[in-house]
């Protein structure tokens, strides 16, 4: 089964999104005590990109994500962030 456009982008942005919050919270580590923890944060970043493939979709020059897209890139930016984490105290 070949990977569409969007959807590879879609986990190429997680992917990113993921390492970036992950370093940039073991940096700030008062950020880990934040009331939404940074393993939470890809969701945001899941919604506006979500959004804008949506709108792509939309116009027909996308194809629109599925949810187990939406899942694996969410738990994958998780658990990113979450290593990212763990290995920098």
């Amino acid at each position: 089964m070949a990977i569409s456009r969007s959807r590879a982008i879609y986990f190429a942005i997680m992917l990113v999104a993921g390492i970036v919050i992950g370093l940039a919270a073991a940096q700030q580590p008062a950020w880990r005590e934040a009331v939404i923890t940074p393993a939470a944060w890809p969701f945001l970043v899941s919604l506006v990109v979500d959004i804008a493939i949506g709108q792509a979709a939309a116009q027909g020059k996308a194809e629109p994500l599925t949810m187990g897209d939406r899942f694996v890139g969410v738990i994958g930016a998780g658990l990113i962030v979450t290593a990212i984490l763990a290995f920098s105290t």
